[in-house]
């Protein structure tokens, strides 16, 4: 299960997201991802993703499953990478866009301290209104801020290895 802290980090500091696929010729793309949820048993996170960035998306997942979803705290670049094998995708529901509205404020908010001049919605316009959801079972957590821990792989609650 995704840890605690890690939960905590995605559901109240988080506040950008990149998705990373890759094709069956092994051909990376990059998806910006608009918010995130947690899944209820902590095992998989849903990604919400603006229409502007699903090119190629569902045929890579559907080829191989393998998706990368890089989080981070903006400015700070606390970061963690999260890897998993594709679930399932779906539409947006109204729920799903609460969630976005919430990351949105947080992203502006952070923002708004480094760009005290720029008119709320310049800020708040980065995050996009999603049109799709893609769920993921996570298999590993690595830690992405930059400094002497970047790169180590978090344990998932109640893993055995």
């Amino acid at each position: 299960m995704i840890p605690n802290r890690i939960v905590r980090f995605l559901e109240h500091d988080a506040n950008l997201a990149f998705a990373g696929t890759r094709d069956h010729d092994l051909v990376p793309r990059g998806h910006r991802i608009s918010a995130w949820q947690v899944g209820s048993n902590r095992r998989t996170l849903t990604a919400f993703v603006s229409e502007t960035f699903t090119d190629g998306l569902i045929e890579a997942l559907e080829d191989n499953g393998e998706v990368a979803l890089t989080v981070e705290e903006f400015p700070s670049h606390e970061t963690y990478q999260f890897k998993g094998r594709f679930l399932r995708h779906r539409p947006i529901v109204a729920d799903d866009l609460a969630i976005v509205d919430r990351v949105r404020e947080r992203f502006a908010r952070r923002l708004k301290s480094l760009y005290s001049d720029a008119p709320p919605n310049v800020l708040s316009d980065f995050i996009l209104k999603p049109t799709l959801a893609v769920e993921f079972e996570v298999h590993d957590i690595f830690v992405q801020t930059p400094g002497p821990g970047a790169g180590a792989r978090l344990e998932l609650e109640g893993e055995m290895r």
